[in-house]
């Protein structure tokens, strides 16, 4: 008998193999929403913003289709969309760093070698500030600089893999693809478009400085009232030191 599991492996081999057929795009994006679908019933959709990327993953697909690149003016912001959904997926597990560390720590725990010895908080502030600031640049950097966020954050993704193992791997095969795809782009419509067209080095640096607080401390709004309005529907207390929902996390990204 074929349990839940094997279907949802079916239908990954099944996405698999559309992708690589140009008319089938639509009908792999669907698989692919319909994975995230899976993942947002079994976890909760608090818990799935993580994971985002697959969204963007699926609209990229699907303007790949070649009818829709024919009459959509959107088909040109494919990887403008999948640039954007990676890097406000990796925002927010950076945030998650910085209002529940405990959470990292915990992964840490497990793996202290990646700590290289320095303490644990230490280590998830270090963590989290440095994935926050090359995801945001993934959104507001120019053409160099989204590339040398790209590279920077593919090694810290391969980097970990060894520690832990094959899980990990599968798991960031999505995301290391999206970054090759970002890092051969270069700058797109979407950096352009966020990082406005302020016109000298210093109104435009003035300009990033500025979105950067301001997309740290709305995200860090959103995370920490949605996690509450997640935690109260589930009838519990709402507590800072809120415990990591068993299964939710496979490792510390």
């Amino acid at each position: 008998m074929i349990n839940r599991d094997h279907l949802v492996g079916l239908l990954q081999l099944a996405i698999a193999a559309m992708v690589l057929i140009p008319r089938l795009s639509v009908a792999a994006a669907v698989g692919l929403l319909m994975l995230y679908g899976i993942g947002v019933v079994r976890f909760g959709p608090f818990y799935m913003i993580d994971y985002l990327f697959f969204v963007g993953l699926a609209l990229y697909v699907a303007l790949g289709q070649p009818a829709l690149r024919r009459h959509l003016c959107l088909a040109s912001w494919r990887v403008s969309i999948l640039t954007a959904s990676l890097s406000l997926s990796l925002m927010w597990t950076a945030v998650e760093k910085f209002l529940f560390p405990q959470w990292t720590i915990a992964v840490l725990l497990r793996h202290p070698s990646v700590t290289a010895g320095f303490p644990f908080p230490s280590v998830t502030t270090i963590a989290g500030f440095v994935e926050f600031s090359l995801s945001f640049y993934l959104l507001v950097g120019r053409a160099v600089l989204v590339r040398v966020a790209a590279v920077l954050l593919a090694g810290v993704f391969v980097i970990a893999m060894p520690e832990f193992g094959m899980v990990d791997v599968v798991g960031h095969i999505p995301v290391l693809i999206i970054l090759v795809a970002t890092l051969l782009q270069g700058e797109t419509r979407l950096q352009l478009w966020f990082r406005g067209r302020k016109a000298g080095l210093l109104a435009s640096g003035a300009a990033v400085a500025l979105r950067y607080v301001i997309v740290l401390m709305i995200l860090m709004s959103l995370y920490y009232g949605l996690h509450a309005a997640s935690v109260w529907a589930e009838g519990k207390p709402v507590k800072l030191s809120q415990p990591s929902p068993a299964g939710a996390r496979t490792t510390g990204s």
